[in-house]
């Protein structure tokens, strides 16, 4: 590309410094070098003068702003691949994304690279006044917020994405989109237009992200956010396999996956009000992401399930009878176990999905009458998911230190209802304490004295009643830990500590009749290492 910096570029006014740009970014495809170059060769002087930009400057300015969203908006490139072909799914609308996985990746990098410039420069612009026009001096009229460009910087507000580039990025995007909804009164403790913002979010929800999902809407919703009486068939016979091998279904996942952030960007910011006002907007993305196939978008559609229910009113839930659908979505999740799920994308979606299930239960349930259908609902994730889970993938220590941990959790909501399910808990925790090899992996050691603290705190009554699994699982791994004391890790005398707290308190409280206080002098006469944690 030819340089067209000038001599006199630094003494350039802003529409002859966009002209020029404009007309280098049409000679040459490479985006990047007319951004590098115009950044670090040329210094853009606003007018001097306090009076407004003139009309020229605005439309540069306009023009400008709208080309750097276009360039920088995340594109195709950054989508999943189509499982079910050798094309990407962009196939017929990009040359990159029939390319290999190694050249896709170098296009990645580049991108990120330009959307960094991109955001450097529309700081740059938001710095000198540039960014916005003052319309309302001009024409009389206030200049509405622009939701390309919201919905552009939106797109940046998650430094995982790949598109993203790390935190900088996200930061600088975050500051400049923060500034923007500020000056237009939009956002902060002082918000002049708090209606201003629900009519930001209704063209965000209606003119960006519900057409990128029309397609994969499920059918069991109903136009205006219900379930339907009868779960319908799609209208042109397509399943979920076949609108995953057909990428026009979801343009959301294929084309624009960006979209998933603006959304995310949005819900996080709905008040009650507005989820209630706008709930045929809300609802169907949440439930299309969640019943997507792809372990990443389940994960995703886990968090976005929770910011709507952090917004939702409990009675909505209910009146809709989407309560029960958004249960029976995520159950499923829960028996993503290794083998057949690896290891690493089973983790976090379990993780997920607990979480999800615990808000989206206690969500539904919040008042005292409704204590008896809150308990079933949460006997149900416990029934599902924890003791199937251990049945099918116990072995995989890591997989077994998460339920151990949603175990306690769920221990926890019950109460004293847990009662019923220690029969099957107290043997799991147990078999765990003493498993032989059990001291390799600390943190399933703590996750499952966790448990025994969860089901004390809860369930004290019936820790007498227990008490043999109780105590075998802490004297078998206390025995192992001492006969090791001298090579015992940090992490191995930090289980140590957890044992000596939870013996304490178990002590404590079977040694309040004859029997309890029998069977723990027997223990400590016939082995001493157990003076210290069963004395009463």
């Amino acid at each position: 590309m030819a340089n067209n910096t000038t001599s006199d570029s630094g003494r350039q006014n802003f529409p002859e410094f966009t002209a020029n740009l404009m007309n280098s970014a049409q000679k040459d495809s490479s985006i990047p070098v007319p951004l590098s170059s115009y950044l670090s060769n040329h210094t853009v002087h606003p007018s001097p003068s306090p009076s407004p930009p003139a009309a020229e400057t605005n439309a540069a300015a306009a023009h400008l702003r709208e080309w750097i969203i276009t360039t920088i908006s995340p594109t195709d490139i950054f989508a999943q691949e189509n499982p079910y072909g050798a094309e990407s799914p962009g196939s017929g609308q990009s040359a990159t994304t029939t390319t290999t996985t190694r050249f896709r990746r170098g296009e990645e990098a580049r991108c990120v690279d330009v959307k960094r410039q991109g955001l450097r420069l529309l700081s740059r612009m938001q710095t000198l006044g540039l960014l916005h026009t003052d319309k309302e001096k001009e024409t009389g009229k206030e200049e509405e917020p622009s939701a390309a460009l919201v919905a552009c910087l939106a797109s940046f507000t998650d430094a995982k994405d790949p598109w993203t580039g790390g935190e900088e990025n996200r930061e600088i995007a975050e500051g400049i989109l923060s500034s923007y909804l500020k000056l237009k009164g939009l956002e902060g403790e002082e918000a002049e237009k708090p209606k201003g913002f629900e009519k930001l979010a209704i063209e965000l929800l209606r003119n960006h992200i519900k057409p990128l999902f029309a397609k994969s809407k499920p059918p069991i919703l109903t136009d205006a956010g219900r379930k339907k009486a009868l779960r319908a068939f799609p209208a042109d016979g397509s399943n979920q396999t076949m609108t995953d091998m057909d990428p026009s279904y979801k343009p959301w996942k294929y084309h624009s996956p960006h979209i998933v952030t603006v959304f995310q960007w949005v819900l996080a910011r709905m008040t009650t009000s507005m989820v209630s006002a706008h709930w045929p907007l809300v609802v169907p993305p949440i439930l299309t992401i969640l019943d997507d196939i792809s372990i990443a978008y389940k994960i995703r559609g886990c968090h976005l399930l929770r910011l709507l229910l952090n917004a939702a009113e409990a009675s909505l839930l209910e009146r809709s009878e989407l309560g029960e659908v958004f249960h029976d979505t995520l159950i499923p999740h829960l028996l993503y176990l290794p083998s057949l799920t690896p290891e690493e994308e089973s983790i976090p979606l379990l993780d997920a999905t607990y979480d999800a299930l615990m808000a989206l239960t206690l969500a539904r349930f919040p008042l005292q009458e409704s204590g008896a259908a809150k308990i079933k609902a949460l006997d149900g994730i416990f029934r599902d998911g924890i003791l199937k889970g251990h049945a099918h993938a116990g072995e995989n220590v890591r997989i077994a230190a998460l339920l151990m941990k949603k175990s306690s959790d769920l221990v926890c909501a019950i109460g004293i209802c847990c009662v019923k399910h220690l029969k099957d808990l107290l043997p799991m925790v147990s078999a765990t304490l003493t498993a032989p090899f059990a001291l390799a992996y600390p943190p399933l050691l703590i996750a499952a004295l966790g448990v025994l603290r969860a089901v004390i705190s809860k369930a004290w009554p019936r820790v007498g009643y227990h008490r043999g699994d109780i105590l075998e699982g802490l004297i078998v791994c206390w025995c192992r830990i001492v006969d090791d004391d001298e090579e015992a890790s940090d992490e191995v005398l930090a289980v140590r500590a957890h044992i000596e707290e939870v013996a304490r308190t178990v002590v404590k409280i079977i040694g309040d009749d004859e029997e309890g206080r029998s069977d723990l002098r027997m223990l400590k006469d016939h082995d001493s290492r157990l003076q210290a944690i069963l004395a009463v």
